[in-house]
């Protein structure tokens, strides 16, 4: 039984929260994320103007300008870069660490409390790249000299912290916007919805973006294969006659931090074999009131656990759920069909592949969709996985 099990019987945090939305994606509110970071608005023409200005400094032999597409618009960099800080999001460095380009980190924002997570599914590394803290400042980045800084627009690019991508620009640094965040229409800047593009398109956009620009393209390669290949797996087990709806809790108390059509949760929970009950909502990631969840009437709720060195905080998520006097009468409450899962799986990045088995293996647990076949990375030991079956 796992520890989460033991202590059984979502806008968590307002300003505290605010401060880990670096690691993760969302839209003028708290993100989700494991390290520091807020929301606001990078200038409207951030994205166009994004430029270049990147020293190969690696020990590969570099081809001279790279060429690529980010956000819909082409960017040129100079070379391939060496000195990468990686910001906003958790498992985007979980995309880097899957093409071999820890060394070639020179920060991140990821929470020390991942990293166990991560080693399991891609080997060591992470354990050795220094850490930025709360709050991140442009100076805080330049003292790092990066040669790339990477970011998106629902975490550091919102500017809160006074960083947005022409800022960086301004200062030398060459800038990547996760393909995730891609605002949908730059001119609202702040006001825009995020997301233009298909759930795993963003992740394989990412991996191909991260070798061309790290020189790491054959490591790049063999991983976006095997990204196809599971999620090929994923889409050929076995389908229930009636897919299970899922509610995202990321956080909240007075209101749910959730996901909606164009987050990572709505690709992870389509191929897991579910159904996202907020799939009609278009953007990344957003807030609902709880009666509006009330009337969506999930099956299962996936609670994220931030993984930030509180032993109450799922706890206290699961006793938020069975307290909610809108959710009191739901079948999903009453039977506690909940699972737990880290955060680190499910903010954009090639992790949202074991994101999806997981919560199939969770699923199969609940008795919601037959069994299969597949096999989680993930070791048992974490003790993550459907509440209710342990």
């Amino acid at each position: 039984m796992s520890s989460f099990a033991k202590t059984l019987s979502l806008w968590v945090l307002s300003t505290g929260l605010a401060a880990l939305t670096l690691t993760g994606c969302g839209q003028a509110q708290p993100n989700p994320s494991d390290s520091s970071a807020t929301q606001s608005s990078a200038s409207p023409s951030a994205e166009a103007t994004s430029s270049a200005s990147v020293a190969s400094t690696t020990s590969e032999a570099s081809s001279g300008p790279i060429t690529l597409t980010n956000c819909g618009n082409e960017i040129t960099y100079d070379g391939q870069v060496s000195h990468i800080v990686a910001t906003s999001n958790s498992a985007n460095v979980g995309t880097l660490l899957r093409i071999g380009a820890a060394d070639k980190l020179a920060a991140a924002t990821l929470r020390k409390d991942n990293d166990d997570v991560l080693t399991a599914l891609y080997g060591p590394g992470i354990e050795n790249v220094p850490r930025l803290e709360n709050p991140i400042s442009m100076e805080t980045i330049v003292s790092t000299n990066p040669d790339l800084l990477i970011g998106s627009f629902s975490g550091l690019f919102s500017g809160s912290s006074g960083v947005t991508v022409e800022a960086a620009n301004d200062n030398g640094v060459p800038t990547y916007i996760i393909s995730d965040s891609c605002r949908q229409d730059p001119a609202a800047g702040s006001a825009s919805k995020l997301g233009t593009m298909d759930p795993w398109d963003a992740v394989r956009s990412d991996i191909e973006n991260y070798g061309k620009l790290t020189g790491n393209t054959d490591e790049a390669a063999k991983a976006l294969e095997e990204f196809n290949a599971r999620l090929d797996e994923l889409k050929n087990a076995p389908q229930p006659e009636k897919k299970p709806k899922i509610l995202l809790f990321d956080s909240g108390t007075d209101e749910l931090y959730t996901s909606g059509h164009n987050g990572p949760p709505q690709g992870i929970i389509d191929v897991a074999g579910g159904i996202n009950v907020f799939e009609d909502q278009d953007t990344t990631w957003f807030k609902a009131s709880w009666e509006a969840v009330a009337t969506t009437e999930p099956d299962v709720i996936v609670v994220l656990d931030y993984r930030k060195g509180d032993a109450d905080e799922i706890p206290n998520k699961i006793k938020t759920i069975q307290t909610q006097p809108a959710l009191a009468n739901l079948d999903v409450v009453k039977e506690n069909r909940i699972i737990v899962l880290p955060l680190v799986l499910f903010t954009s990045g090639y992790p949202n592949i074991e994101a999806a088995v997981q919560v199939r293996k969770g699923l199969e647990d609940l008795g919601l969709v037959p069994a299969s076949d597949l096999n989680a990375a993930m070791p048992a030991s974490f003790g993550y996985g459907a509440q209710q079956a342990q």
